[in-house]
């Protein structure tokens, strides 16, 4: 099974994945990606009222393969 790492990154926070985690495919790796920016803008969004949140998914060889985003916001209009 394939080995994936998943780097987060966002205003305050930056981790590295150094010990990754196996998915059966892309598709797989790209939607843990995408509930992580979930998890994370569920946490976050109670503090902040901007949120730019990133999470770089790497193969193995530590090439990256994709970057998932999530922007979060919320605008007063007065």
């Amino acid at each position: 099974m394939p080995h994936y790492f998943f780097d987060i990154n966002d205003h305050d926070l930056s981790h590295r994945d150094d010990e990754g985690s196996e998915w059966p495919n892309r598709a797989a790796a790209g939607a843990h990606a995408m509930r992580i920016l979930a998890d994370i803008a569920r946490d976050e969004a109670r503090r902040q009222d901007r949120l730019n949140l990133f999470v770089t998914i790497r193969d193995q060889g530590r090439a990256v393969l994709a970057v998932a985003s999530l922007a979060v916001a919320c605008t007063w209009l007065d």
